[in-house]
């Protein structure tokens, strides 16, 4: 496999990210990690939290 590398910022961000979390192994676990929270936070992977989506929301379903 080839390892793509990122501008300076980018990589010094990942090797950071990587010491900050020594549970992962490599670089493609980070970049999995990475990619995994921001695709959840922003809608495009489902987030497994029970509950209807913000635009589901409405008076009828007020508690």
């Amino acid at each position: 496999m080839e390892t793509q590398t990122f501008s300076p910022d980018i990589e010094k961000a990942l090797a950071d990210f990587l010491t900050d979390h020594p549970h992962l192994a490599d670089r493609h676990a980070a970049l999995s990690d990475i990619l995994k929270a921001y695709f959840s936070a922003n809608g495009y992977l489902p987030t497994h939290q029970e509950g209807k989506r913000p635009d589901q929301l409405d008076a009828t379903n007020d508690d």
